[in-house]
């Protein structure tokens, strides 16, 4: 008998091979590949999905990124319930290779991107260089289309923050990015020098990028990100889809692809269709250096805060700075240089014009177009550049606004006499012309044109057009984060038509607050912020933070005895489930030179937020603040 077994064990070892053979082989739908990382210093992996029939022929394919959340890699992400294997038929579906890629910065550290609250900041690697690495792997090992006609991501919950972000890092590399319930607000940048990026301000960045934001019915962040939605409605002029569904904090209920679809599908429709290159572009970056549309930007930027480039064109550009979005006072001293992409004749002369709003005198000199048509202009602080030669026409921008009596905030139900100052940096007409001003109003935005302005002349005199308007607004405080400003379309018919655009902060019409505490160098509630004689009452020369019961204010004046160029901002995470969303709240500088009895009448909010969905609610107060010596 043992021999007999001893046959039949022999017998299936010899066939049983065989008849497993004979067996179909089940597809692979993704593998997952190590590359040697310079950025990281180490081998990092991704995931890659290939569409059926990649290895049949030489076609290439455009390419689709997937950024994952919080405790995320490339093979797994707990809460977006992906089914990655029926994520392959998609893949086949639109005919796209799909890269997941690892956020992780160490193992066992769930939170990726080297992003979050200042002490989740704890590493020099960037996620913005890795993301060009990981492209140039993907775009030199596998037959893609390279150009960002052909490049879009798609990123969920923290990895949604991190598609915006890197989409409007990168617009001339990437044409379109989805949102799936992200993250609304994240400091990024090194641990010496970060800043907050809040997305409902952001989207500047994303005008010529095609994005769409998922938001839940019922996840964490369902509010946040409502007033993220209203930020893009408030911006305006964007390529951008919305769509709420139902759930909670999750990409598709298991065993589904349906929503992952609708994401894959916009992209997919967006390489069929991207958008160009605006006309007039935006950018800004909180890096000191780096390169957007063959611009090349330098900075010696060494705080937190924005470079931002405005209004570019061949005509020229406008070079700033902001502490914080979206109106931080300028980057003092800040040197920039920028070196323009090659759309101007080579080795030929042209005139650059300079007014720095500030110093308000117009500087004009030659310079000479490099080789490869390239101008470098560098500057010290916020100006705007004219580029022209003989021959060029005018072309006007919005510069800037004043209201009567040098204020800066409309007041709600106040009329107005707002000036609104073209600056001409083009080249300068041989003729005296016509300028007319329309002003584009939101419905929401409560604001009544009560006369419009007179046609002002352009001519060879000056290069600043005023154009002065008549105008109320009744606007409401928001009862959320989301914009708060009235923001204006602008429309500028001359020998040619420019669409501009103007924002004006409101002193809305709300309560008084009488219970206001004084930090000037005394602890109200963990620390002391504020810098003076600590004796709870503003003086001139002090730093204060202003308080009302546990809250810290934010403050808004165009008092003439506040250095607005000293305000700075002290931020917290009010407890929540997550620690997502920031509160921010103003400690600002009175003049050394105020009078003695002054009262300073601020525009105040403080936030609140509920802890299970972090619903952010703001309140808003007038404040008097009396200053004694």
């Amino acid at each position: 008998m043992r021999t007999l077994h001893f046959i039949a064990w022999w017998m299936a070892g010899i066939f049983l091979p065989a008849l497993s053979s004979a067996q179909p082989v089940a597809k692979v739908p993704y593998q997952d590949l190590p590359h040697q990382s310079k950025v990281f210093g180490r081998e990092k992996s991704y995931r890659l999905y290939l569409p059926e029939g990649y290895h049949n022929n030489q076609e290439r394919f455009p390419v689709i990124y997937f950024f994952h959340g919080w405790g995320g890699r490339h093979y797994m992400d707990p809460s977006a319930k992906l089914e990655y294997e029926m994520i392959k038929d998609l893949v086949d579906k639109y005919r796209v290779i799909l890269v997941m890629w690892d956020g992780n910065y160490e193992e066992g550290q769930p939170r990726p991107y080297n992003m979050g609250n200042h002490e989740n900041i704890t590493s020099d690697i960037q996620m913005k260089d890795y993301f060009l690495e990981l492209v140039a792997h993907i775009d030199s090992t596998y037959n893609t289309l390279t150009d960002r006609n052909n490049r879009g991501i798609i990123g969920f919950s923290m990895g949604g923050l991190m598609s915006w972000f890197i989409a409007g890092k990168y617009p001339d590399k990437v044409c379109a990015a989805v949102n799936m319930t992200g993250s609304p607000e994240f400091f990024i940048g090194y641990p010496d020098n970060h800043t907050l990026l809040p997305l409902r301000y952001a989207f500047k960045n994303l005008r010529d990028v095609k994005i769409r934001l998922h938001n839940s019915t019922n996840g964490e962040l369902v509010y946040l990100n409502t007033e993220v939605h209203r930020g893009a409605e408030w911006e305006g002029g964007l390529a951008y889809s919305y769509q709420q569904f139902r759930g909670g904090h999750l990409v598709d209920d298991p065993g589904e692809t349906k929503i992952f679809e609708t994401a894959m599908k916009f992209v997919v429709d967006a390489f069929k269709n991207p958008l160009p290159k605006s006309e007039r572009w935006r950018h800004f970056d909180f890096y000191p250096d780096f390169d957007v549309w063959d611009y090349h930007v330098q900075s010696d930027k060494a705080e937190p805060g924005f470079v931002v480039l405005k209004k570019v064109a061949d005509a020229g550009f406008g070079i700033a700075s902001q502490r914080w979005l979206p109106d931080g006072p300028p980057i003092e001293g800040l040197n920039v240089s920028v070196t323009t992409a090659p759309v101007y004749n080579p080795d030929t002369d042209y005139e650059v014009v300079m007014w720095p709003p500030s110093a308000g005198k117009v500087d004009q000199h030659r310079v000479r177009a490099s080789s490869d048509g390239r101008i470098k202009v560098e500057v010290k602080g916020d100006t705007e550049i004219g580029i022209f030669k003989k021959g060029d026409k005018p072309d006007l921008i919005v510069a800037s606004y004043t209201l009567e009596d040098g204020k800066r905030y409309l007041r709600a139900g106040q009329t107005h006499r707002l000036t609104v100052n073209l600056f001409n940096r083009g080249a300068l007409p041989s003729r005296r012309t016509k300028v007319k001003v329309e002003l584009n109003v939101p419905e929401d935005a409560a604001f009544e044109i009560i006369n419009e302005g007179e046609p002002a002349t352009l001519s060879a005199k000056s290069r600043i057009v005023p154009v002065t308007f008549t105008v109320r607004t009744n606007k409401k405080a928001p009862t959320h984060g989301e914009p708060a400003w009235v923001k204006l379309g602008v429309k500028i018919m001359a020998q040619e038509s420019y669409d501009d655009e103007l924002v004006i902060p409101v002193f809305f019409d709300v309560p008084p607050l009488d219970d206001v505490k004084v930090d000037d160098g005394r602890a109200i509630r963990d620390k002391a912020y504020g810098k003076g004689n600590g004796d709870g009452v503003a003086a001139p020369g002090e730093h204060v933070l202003l308080y009302t019961g546990d809250h810290r204010l934010r403050l808004y004046t165009d008092d003439p005895y506040v250095n607005s160029i000293d305000e700075r901002m002290v931020d917290e995470v009010v407890p929540s489930r997550w620690p997502d969303g920031f509160t921010q709240s103003s400690l600002i500088k009175i003049s050394e030179n105020c009078p003695d009895g002054h009262v300073i009448r601020f525009l105040a909010s403080y936030d609140t937020k509920v802890f299970e969905t972090m619903e952010r609610k703001v309140t808003w107060h007038m404040v008097s603040l009396t200053v004694k010596r």
